[in-house]
């Protein structure tokens, strides 16, 4: 991390996961203003259709990458591992952090990361996702998007609300820095 804070265009430090986000809206308390009433929440009739997001979190500028997709496969993670290079042209070395889910550990998207000499894996223990920041990014975006979210009965308005989100995410946020516990 020390590198890729010196030298930020040469090293990089990318934090991976997959986050689901459902249709019907989550429940928990919700916290208003005292004389305010609270939000109903809309249950859809529909069953709860979800959505997951393979997501990459730059460590120094907080630079959101991702994509989204029904179900994360091999086959769709490996194409999405095709594009890391690409992000970051300039690069020499981009650190792949990321835990041991049998997709990651899969000879197909090992291959792909394969083909990327400039890519370097660092794996994080078995069932630690504490030590991955990009956990508490799926939680910014519950906090900000799905949490007693009116979309239930519009599928593709919450997908278009969370991509964009994340899209406010990408060119990098001190904020989400700061709430991940990766600011200097």
């Amino acid at each position: 991390m020390i590198q890729a804070r010196q030298q930020p265009e040469k090293i990089v430090i990318l934090y991976e996961d997959e986050g689901t986000y459902y249709r019907q809206p989550s429940q928990a308390w919700l916290w208003a203003s005292l004389g305010r009433q609270q939000p109903r929440m809309h249950y859809s009739q529909r069953s709860n259709t979800r959505v997951r997001w393979v997501g990459y979190l730059n460590g120094v500028t907080g630079a959101v990458h991702g994509e989204d997709m029904s179900s994360v496969t091999v086959k769709r993670l490996s194409k999405n591992l095709a594009q890391l290079s690409s992000w970051y042209p300039a690069a020499e070395t981009i650190y792949l952090v990321w835990d041991n889910w049998s997709n990651h550990v899969h000879p197909l998207p090992l291959a792909a990361l394969a083909e990327q000499p400039k890519v370097k894996i660092l794996w994080l223990p078995t069932y630690a996702p504490w030590l991955n920041p990009i956990e508490k990014l799926w939680k910014w975006i519950r906090s900000r998007v799905s949490h007693a979210h009116p979309w239930s009965d519009d599928f593709l308005e919450f997908k278009a609300q969370l991509r964009a989100e994340l899209a406010a995410l990408a060119p990098g946020s001190p904020e989400l820095l700061n709430f991940v516990g990766l600011s200097s």
